[in-house]
């Protein structure tokens, strides 16, 4: 029996469990009616919705109109049909089907703990799995079907182990298939619970399969007969295209649970050694995690990674040794001091079944092109679950002689518990965001026509009406059937007044036809950034070119399109008698100021008032002393020098002295080098 010890530390261990699931809980309802995407494929995921709720397919030719994610339609089914319950789709909708599906999943986990042992278990698995949050990516509660399909699995498990009649393995089956409907992941459990089920009671488990892959064909088949052939053109000849990394289900999923959740692994390896007393078993796998620590170990200078970035002791690096090592130390304590033969295992063997099963699915995901951490959220779920009754055998087996040593295994728990402590903060939006994303739709409004926003199509649809592919598709299908066609015949014939890409991202076919109008710029770093996931935001907008005449105040030539000089002067030779219509890659318009060759000289601007907190202008060029600076009389109150090689031009933005604002500056472009050359081109102000 435990010691004294061992129970306080558990009760403590029991409070950070509920702690965790508090902050998940306090996150999740506060940021759910943000009104922009915390994850970058939010938008896109509600956008499936959308789609039918305007009576169109989701699966259909790639096109600019829609692209599908590579998922089956089970969860935007689901918000169509909530919306029109309620009158109207958004993120907020669909972030409340997420958090409702993750209730019910610890609900879940609750009920199998308390089942199984006592409410104390119960408590500890939900406590492990809120823990994890953001070791899974914070996505329990996003825009998106990770959280409803982790709830079908799960219920699917619960009424297949506790239901033990046909009906119930018949349900199980029927649940199953509608968690594959949802997200493809599903399927490594239904061979799982299928073998329980037919050492149970043969006829249960073929009723059971037929069940599950009857639904799960039929479904299969009335969508792709109902898409034309492109139902399973996306759900599965897509994901073929998306690459599967062998080194990572071998050996880097692996090392990544290990370091970032080594009680995952570590506990039900030692409790395994209890269960199956087959010692070439146990050390086997205890040397191929030893392998994947001292494979960490030896290349801590890595370069910055996705999953390793929210560990509040990533620095200095060494640091993220200590938690697997000391928890390793702790529970192999134990095992010396509780020899094989000494604990009475009272833990049902199908929860290492599903236990392994959810390792192998979170394995698959995690070495698949494009992985993020949700991959681990079927590994923690059930490791959940056999981490709080492996905990109950381990400390009620401790040996009588030696009650102290029942506190090493929840000492362990504590230990993990500290490891992954997150800042809630990070995780919501702040009212610097809201004020950006403010700013975001004031600009938005400017724009003459439909908007093209690939990164979030939400937002775009939520203006116009009209729903369009995502970033992700895009990306998606530029290795099938020639990718999205007519994409740049519809930039090129200038469908939408303005388009709107992200950090890091890029849309094939926009130079041209549109130009890029203006860099977004931020008051901090994070602003409106997405929370997890790809951490992007905003970042440039481009508008449909428009040759007319622009001022950048009374009497001044914005964009050079008048032919002339207007409100401008030139000094030496170099800027020429009147604009350029060179063309030149990223210009507006048809003509541009360019000084390019030997003669040197300056163009300068009438006076005129400074009307924004910076100026925006489009520049290249080539050489050194070439570039612009702005004159609040004789000072020089703000300049750019041009120091790039490239001949594109490029949206940059140069800061103004507050004390400038609405007062007369004069703009000075100059060309001091024989050998250099300098293009500028739609100087505008702005914020």
């Amino acid at each position: 029996m435990p010691s004294k010890s061992a129970r306080r530390l558990l009760d403590v261990a029991l409070v950070l469990g509920v702690t965790y699931l508090v902050a998940f809980l306090g996150v999740a309802l506060w940021r759910a009616p943000f009104p922009f995407e915390l994850e970058w494929m939010e938008g896109g995921m509600v956008s499936h919705a959308a789609r039918l709720l305007d009576g169109q397919p989701i699966y259909a030719a790639p096109s600019a109109d829609f692209v599908p994610f590579f998922y089956t339609p089970g969860y935007p089914a689901v918000l169509a049909l909530l919306a029109k319950v309620t009158g109207a789709l958004s993120l907020a909708l669909a972030r409340a089907v997420s958090i409702a599906a993750t209730g019910w999943t610890l609900f879940l986990l609750f009920r199998i703990g308390q089942r199984e042992a006592d409410w104390r278990a119960g408590l500890l698995s939900v406590g492990l799995y809120a823990a994890l949050f953001r070791t899974n990516g914070a996505f329990y509660d996003l825009a998106r079907p990770d959280a409803l399909f982790i709830a079908l699995v799960a219920s699917a498990v619960y009424v297949a182990f506790y239901r033990a009649t046909l009906l119930g393995a018949i349900g199980a089956g029927l649940i199953f298939a509608a968690g594959f409907l949802t997200k493809q992941t599903t399927s490594v459990f239904v061979p799982a619970t299928a073998l329980y089920l037919l050492w149970r009671d043969w006829r249960h488990g073929a009723a059971f399969l037929v069940a599950a892959f009857g639904a799960a064909a039929g479904g299969v088949a009335a969508l792709d007969a109902a898409h034309d052939g492109w139902f399973w053109t996306f759900i599965f000849e897509g994901h073929q295209g998306h690459l599967f990394y062998w080194k990572n289900i071998l050996l880097e999923y692996w090392r990544d649970v290990l370091f970032l959740a080594p009680l995952v692994l570590l506990l039900p390896l030692l409790w395994f050694g209890y269960k199956v007393p087959i010692v070439s078993l146990s050390v086997g796998l205890a040397a191929w995690w030893t392998y994947a620590f001292v494979f960490r170990a030896r290349t801590l200078d890595y370069v910055p990674h996705m999953y390793y970035r929210e560990l509040w002791y990533e620095a200095p690096r060494w640091q993220i040794l200590v938690p697997p090592a000391l928890i390793a130390v702790l529970l192999a304590a134990h095992r010396w001091r509780n020899p094989v033969g000494r604990l009475t295992i009272r833990t049902q063997p199908f929860w290492l079944l599903m236990f392994v099963a959810g390792a192998g699915a979170s394995g698959l995901n995690h070495s698949t092109q494009w992985a993020y951490s949700n991959c681990f959220m079927l590994l923690s779920a059930f490791g959940a679950i056999l981490i709080a009754l492996a905990t109950r055998d381990l400390m009620e087996g401790t040996s009588a002689s030696r009650p102290r040593w029942g506190a090493l295994v929840p000492a362990a728990l504590l230990v993990q518990f500290v490891a992954w402590a997150y800042s809630p903060a990070v995780q919501t939006p702040d009212d610097g965001d809201r004020q950006a994303l403010a700013r975001l739709h004031a600009r938005l409004a400017q724009v003459d026509g439909k908007v093209f926003f690939p990164a979030h199509p939400f937002t775009a649809y939520q203006r116009d009406g009209v729903v369009h592919v995502h970033q992700m598709g895009i990306q998606d299908v530029a290795f099938m059937k020639g990718g999205v066609k007519d994409l740049a015949p519809r930039l090129r014939q200038g469908e939408w007044g303005a388009v709107v890409v992200d950090e890091q991202n890029r849309v094939p076919g926009v130079m041209g036809p549109y130009y890029l109008a203006e860099r977004l710029h931020y008051p901090t770093a994070q602003a409106l950034r997405t929370r997890t996931g790809f951490l992007v935001r905003p970042a440039e907008i481009w508008v449909r070119q428009d040759p007319a005449p622009r001022p950048l105040g009374p009497g001044v030539s914005a964009n050079f399109e008048d032919g002339a000089w207007v409100g401008w002067r030139t000094e030496g030779a170099a800027f020429g008698a009147s604009p350029s219509k060179a063309r030149r890659h990223g210009m507006q318009g048809h003509a541009l100021a360019q000084a390019q060759g030997p003669a040197q000289g300056r163009l300068i601007s009438d006076p005129v008032p400074a009307e924004g907190a910076a100026l925006s202008l489009l520049v290249g060029g080539r050489g050194g002393r070439t570039g612009l600076r702005v004159r609040q009389g004789d000072a020089v109150i703000a300049q750019w020098p041009h120091r790039s090689h490239r001949g594109d031009l490029t949206r940059v933005r140069l800061a103004l002295p507050a004390a400038a604002m609405g007062q007369p500056v004069t703009l000075e472009l100059y060309d001091d080098d024989p050998k250099g050359d300098l293009w500028v081109d739609d100087l505008r102000w702005t914020d």
